[in-house]
């Protein structure tokens, strides 16, 4: 084996792992995962909302909201039960598919 040919053999073997290296480091997103944050983002983002607006409300004008505090509050904590169920879900789903990828890496 001549030495261009021990080069040319290095040199594919460092595009191989190049091309393995930028297929590691793109992110796709599969289906579920895509209906998940189409279906579950705005959920959590009108929690989130939600609760800042309660805070802010009750800080700023604690006079007028008091009265109607614990109604507030229970709104609240009845939207916190399906925020928390599909954010359990969407962990779920997350540790689900890195033991899949630690299964595929090790065998």
């Amino acid at each position: 084996m001549t030495a261009d040919d021990e080069m040319r053999l290095e040199l594919d073997e460092a595009r191989r792992r190049i091309v393995e290296l930028e297929a590691k480091t793109k992110t796709t997103l599969t289906g579920n995962q895509f209906l998940v944050i189409v279906l579950v983002g705005p959920l959590f983002l009108a929690f989130v909302a939600l609760g800042v607006l309660i805070v802010w409300k009750t800080t700023s004008k604690p006079s007028e909201v008091a009265p109607h505090l614990d109604i507030i509050l229970v709104s609240l904590a009845i939207f916190a039960n399906p925020v928390t169920a599909a954010a359990a879900q969407v962990m779920n789903a997350l540790s689900e598919e890195r033991k899949e990828q630690r299964q595929n890496n090790e065998g």
